[in-house]
């Protein structure tokens, strides 16, 4: 009798472990986009708008159990300012330690794209 032979698949595979950083994000993208767009069913139609992701995957973005990435995440970035606060947030790249003068190009950029108006004023 001849024995089989082939692949043997193995019966335990590579876990993946979701990082902290994974849930931080899911929850700070879900509670700008509610603070932007607000809790209603026009808010997941909004955003279906902005992305062209479906209406589940928007509940998802919105109640922080799964995150936007790749293009969905950039589109929403295009649309809202809260979402792209929290991105630069997110990469430290709107912490104080980052702009501390005023007359920084990199501060005065951002400060440009969020349409506001920077306070050349203040002493960091």
């Amino acid at each position: 009798m001849r024995s089989k032979m082939g692949t043997v698949v193995p019966k335990m595979g590579t876990t993946v472990h979701l990082a902290a950083d994974q849930a931080r994000y899911r929850e700070a993208v879900a509670a700008a986009l509610r603070a932007e767009l607000g809790p209603t069913h026009q808010a997941i139609k909004t955003a279906m708008r902005w992305t062209g992701a479906s209406e589940r995957t928007v509940k998802y973005w919105l109640s922080g159990e799964r995150g936007p990435s790749g293009e969905h995440l950039i589109l929403l970035a295009q649309h809202s300012d809260a979402v792209l606060l929290t991105i630069l947030t997110m990469a430290e790249r709107m912490s104080d330690e980052r702009h501390r003068c005023p007359g920084c190009p990199e501060r005065l950029l951002v400060l440009q794209n969020l349409r506001q108006e920077p306070n050349l004023s203040e002493d960091f």
